[in-house]
């Protein structure tokens, strides 16, 4: 039976226009998703996994200059380890040997705002970031993790989720990895996740709620060990 459409008529078209005017260098996506058997395993569930495929499948076929490759994650399972995948659905942007730019679970709502706008970016090679930004992230010399737990209808977590996803690209100590805290209980249940959205950098550091750029970007450098001096 052939599943309808993840994305409106509209919202493709609107797709394809925008990516045909700002979409300039091909753009990587790798996927890591369960693999499509019709047997049921215990540990491998994934009830999101299907509908992120057809999701990303969609977007990828709104431009020429969008690469996906899909990959089961337990069938490759060493693919997967290598690219630091901890869990499916996952969403992987960027050719890199190791990706920076994680998105893991469905993103549905304003969530799928961000990994368009990210796309856009990261093809045109433009910053979203201030000037200011970019150059004190050019001083983090250690690895600096940051974690957005976002959820579908909050918009300022994808927000969240686009700055932080620039501030990887800017520096490759740094990476950046959103997470649809809805496809993971057991996760929100082992990082006491009460309220959304919430950025997690080094495991350490929390803020609560709307992050500005200034406000990741303090949290960055304290997390990787440069003084920042306001002007």
């Amino acid at each position: 039976m052939t599943q309808p459409p993840a994305i409106s008529a509209q919202q493709r078209n609107q797709l394809r226009r925008t990516f045909r005017k700002d979409l300039k260098s091909p753009v990587k996506l790798r996927l890591f998703t369960r693999g499509k058997s019709p047997i049921a395993i215990p540990g491998r569930e994934c009830p999101t996994c299907e509908q992120t495929q057809q999701l990303i499948e969609e977007v990828a076929a709104a431009s020429p200059k969008i690469d996906l490759e899909v990959h089961d994650f337990f069938a490759n399972s060493a693919v997967a380890q290598a690219m630091a995948v901890a869990r499916i659905p996952a969403i992987l942007v960027g050719d890199e040997e190791h990706p920076r730019m994680t998105f893991y679970g469905a993103p549905l709502g304003h969530q799928m705002a961000a990994i368009v706008e990210t796309i856009r970016s990261h093809s045109r090679g433009v910053s979203p970031l201030q000037n200011t930004t970019r150059r004190m992230l050019r001083q983090v010399k250690r690895p600096v993790h940051l974690q957005i737990i976002v959820s579908p209808e909050e918009q300022t977590g994808a927000q969240a989720v686009y700055t932080g996803f620039a501030m990887a690209r800017e520096n490759p100590d740094i990476i950046a990895d959103a997470v649809q805290i809805r496809d993971f209980p057991a996760l929100a249940r082992s990082l006491g996740v009460n309220s959304i959205p919430l950025t997690l950098v080094n495991d350490y550091y929390r803020v609560l709620g709307a992050v500005t750029e200034e406000r990741m970007l303090e949290q960055v450098m304290l997390a990787a060990g440069v003084e920042t001096v306001r002007s």
